[in-house]
């Protein structure tokens, strides 16, 4: 592939520049980004048709992929989808004043909130995960299955670095 990208002008002037800078890494690490940018754009468009912001889906999804009955305890939301209390009650908030999910007191703590998909919800969530889903893949379209398996081995590999 000889086309470049915009990433390839910027690594260009740097490397015209008087600093030294790691540009592999930073070719890398632009790229990584851009298309995470793209995918996030991507992904908040799918979603318009559904009014939900990306946030308000991770949500939904995280409760449709937990299995019937749907419903799980804030605790368990919030490793999840890796946000404070305090965003998540937002979201909860307005997902509940939508309609799309209602909470109820934790029989084992009755200092806790069960949140969990209604009948609303769960038909926008799984009209939503698929929509989604296919904006994902959309995205991987140019690469071939090898490609795509090679790039979830490397991707991988640098979230566990960081994540260590």
């Amino acid at each position: 592939m000889d086309r470049e990208d915009a990433i390839d002008v910027l690594l260009r002037q740097w490397q015209q520049s008087p600093y030294e800078l790691p540009l592999a890494s930073m070719a890398v690490a632009k790229r990584v980004t851009r298309v995470a940018r793209n995918l996030e754009q991507r992904l908040a468009r799918a979603l318009e048709e559904f009014d939900l912001d990306p946030g308000e889906f991770d949500v939904l999804a995280t409760l449709l992929r937990s299995g019937p009955p749907h419903e799980l305890a804030p605790a368990a939301l919030n490793r999840s989808l890796l946000i404070s209390s305090g965003g998540l009650t937002k979201r909860l908030t307005r997902l509940e004043k939508r309609g799309f999910v209602s909470r109820r007191l934790d029989p084992d703590d009755r200092r806790s909130l069960l949140a969990a998909l209604t009948e609303q919800g769960l038909a926008v969530a799984g009209k939503a995960v698929i929509v989604h889903a296919q904006a994902s893949a959309d995205l991987a379209d140019p690469l071939s299955e090898a490609d795509r398996a090679q790039l979830v081995v490397l991707l991988r590999k640098l979230l566990l670095h960081q994540e260590s």
